[in-house]
């Protein structure tokens, strides 16, 4: 059970980042002897295999050696709990790895030289998940090494840092195409309102220039705010544009047990080229969620998910009401589905009230921190808390909904970030979880 309490909460988010940081430091045992060994390869010119390990935040083994011109198998397990990849810098890159998953990377022969093996997704070879392949000639040797992607500054000048962190911060907002979690109107078929979404396949702009393919509903990433009253009859139909099956769960909503989207335990999956009607009236308020609920640690951080609000009696009255979605794996560690710089500022005159509702479709916890001004947490997973609380960074746990208001107080721009800093900030700037409330 996650504590209401908010010193509880932090102690919690504290906990984690410290096990990450054991995770980090300590040597851990890939091949069962008293330290991880470095996996080598055959003879010259025949098939070479390597088995890789992927976690939360290592590679094992850390270093792989080779031979020049041979053909390279690596089979890749993901023993964490987010997803992953394994990418060879200046070189191929395997699918993405859902936890649990395995893949298999086939790799032609590389010439002889040092390369960089890392994890592509943001944060993650910051944290640690990088390594060595080590390529050698018929002399054993390795004359060369190959270049370093963005995620190694051994060769990045103070200067140059510098100016990768004023860089970012001057394009903030950035534009970028496509644009998520825009509210959708609902049809009316006499007193039921009717909404349509279709799942399919895109390219999803994350940050400038950062296209990713990803899954959405309507097209955009998150897919479109659903908003109605307790009381409403509601009809969600789904069209299913995919090349796999789907569903859509209705995560936080008390519903009749065939209407709750789990495949194989309430109903059938939608298959591609398939729809699926789910009606049914709205019981309890608050910030809820929907999202798809098959292959969902794929489907749901590849961007399939959306807000759910169902307005009740005594809402506070707050001068912007605004959803930020939390989400991390594919598209990388986004707020509604953009990564900084293309993330969009809180912008609010002083003395005004904001009530930010949080929602992680994220694998992991996102400890979400204001600058300069405190959160008063009123509600979680849609319901009010009996004795509200002040805190400046809320712990938001995978699947939780948590409602802050916020005084605008203080003039000027304020930093507003995910407090797990490999999923906000590198060395060449700002990425990611990072945002800021605009007081004027």
């Amino acid at each position: 059970m996650i504590p209401t309490n908010g010193a509880a909460r932090l102690w919690a988010a504290v906990s984690a980042s410290l096990a990450l940081f054991l995770m980090i430091t300590v040597t851990v045992t890939y091949t069962g002897s008293a330290a991880p060994a470095a996996a080598t390869s055959d003879a010259a010119g025949d098939p070479q295999q390597f088995d890789v390990a992927l976690s939360e935040f290592t590679i094992e083994p850390a270093e792989f050696t080779a031979t020049a011109g041979a053909s390279l198998t690596f089979s890749i397990e993901n023993t964490g709990q987010a997803v992953h990849d394994f990418t060879i810098d200046s070189g191929p890159q395997s699918e993405t790895v859902p936890a649990g998953g395995s893949t298999t990377l086939e790799v032609d022969g590389l010439n002889a030289g040092e390369y960089r093996v890392f994890c592509s997704l943001p944060g993650h070879a910051d944290a640690g998940m990088e390594g060595t392949l080590r390529v050698t000639d018929d002399s054993g040797a390795a004359p060369e090494a190959a270049g370093h992607d963005a995620g190694d500054h051994s060769d990045l000048t103070p200067e140059q840092m510098v100016a990768g962190h004023v860089e970012g911060v001057k394009a903030f907002p950035a534009e970028t195409a496509g644009k998520g979690n825009q509210a959708l109107k609902p049809t009316m078929d006499g007193d039921v309102k009717v909404f349509e979404l279709t799942a399919d396949e895109i390219e999803w702009e994350v940050a400038p220039g950062e296209v990713k393919a990803g899954m959405a509903y309507n097209g955009q990433i998150p897919g479109p705010r659903l908003e109605a009253n307790v009381g409403d009859r509601v009809r969600i139909v789904l069209h299913n544009e995919l090349d796999v099956p789907t569903a859509v769960h209705p995560h936080g909503l008390v519903v009749p047990v065939d209407q709750d989207g789990v495949p194989g335990l309430t109903q059938d999956p939608v298959m591609p080229g398939e729809s699926f009607t789910y009606e049914y009236t709205l019981r309890n308020s608050g910030s809820h969620m929907y999202h798809s609920h098959f292959d969902s640690a794929v489907q749901v951080p590849s961007g399939l998910l959306g807000a759910f609000i169902v307005h009740g009696r005594d809402e506070p009255k707050v001068d912007l009401d605004y959803t930020m979605i939390l989400n991390d794996g594919p598209l990388g560690y986004t707020l509604n589905g953009k990564g900084f710089p293309a993330t969009e500022p809180l912008v609010v005159d002083k003395g005004q009230k904001i009530r930010v509702r949080y929602m992680n479709e994220g694998l992991q916890i996102h400890p979400m921190h204001l600058h300069g001004m405190p959160q008063r947490v009123i509600a979680k997973d849609g319901y009010a808390l009996p004795q509200p609380h002040l805190e400046d960074t809320v712990l938001v746990a995978p699947g939780e909904r948590v409602d802050v208001i916020i005084d605008a107080t203080e003039v000027g721009p304020w930093a507003f970030h995910c407090h797990i800093l490999n999923h906000a900030e590198a060395a060449e700037g700002m990425f990611g979880m990072v945002t800021a409330l605009m007081v004027q």
